[in-house]
């Protein structure tokens, strides 16, 4: 069981890196387009009809496909100070009881999500843009960053996987 175990949260890990690293080009992405689109209207008087919509377009997809892996390495807000205060036995406990809250918290809403996305393709839903495009394409990746994030909150669950002080005691993968 453990190695079945194993194998998932490496899959899980690595899809978080992939998407990691498309979050980043991402992000080159806008910079680039923006960056030839002021070439293009200011040196030569012609201005681009879809950067905006495809800056608006990558940056949730950068956001939703960085989110795994802010809540991988634990860079999400989390306000620890009752956790940090009480005894052991029961600052396990809230950790394993918030963890849990964010797993269902983030699962129904990718749940949600993907209800949504369904909708929006079996209607063929377009977005209201100056060049149109299906409005999936763009809040999967919503969906695709909300469930994965919601796997470490299950992943972190366990005490063991409780950070005390500065330093965590155990890793999972």
């Amino acid at each position: 069981m453990n190695s079945v175990l194993a194998r998932i949260y490496k899959v899980h890990d690595g899809l978080t890196r992939a998407a990691a690293v498309l979050a980043a080009i991402g992000l080159i992405c806008i910079v680039a387009s923006y960056v030839y689109e002021v070439v293009t209207r200011y040196f030569f008087n012609a201005p681009t009809a879809w950067v905006s919509d495809f800056v608006s377009y990558a940056l949730c997809a950068s956001i939703f496909l960085a989110l795994p892996k802010v809540t991988m390495d634990k860079g999400h807000v989390a306000v620890t100070i009752l956790v940090e205060v009480v005894p052991e036995a029961l600052a396990d406990a809230m950790h394993t009881c918030i963890n849990l809250i964010g797993f269902c918290c983030l699962g129904f809403a990718a749940y949600v999500s993907l209800q949504e996305n369904i909708r929006q393709y079996s209607k063929g839903i377009e977005t209201l843009a100056i060049v149109p495009v299906p409005q999936w394409w763009i809040s999967s990746f919503i969906t695709f960053g909300l469930a994965l994030s919601s796997i470490y909150f299950l992943r972190y669950a366990p005490a063991s996987q409780r950070v005390r002080g500065d330093v965590m005691t155990e890793r999972p993968g």
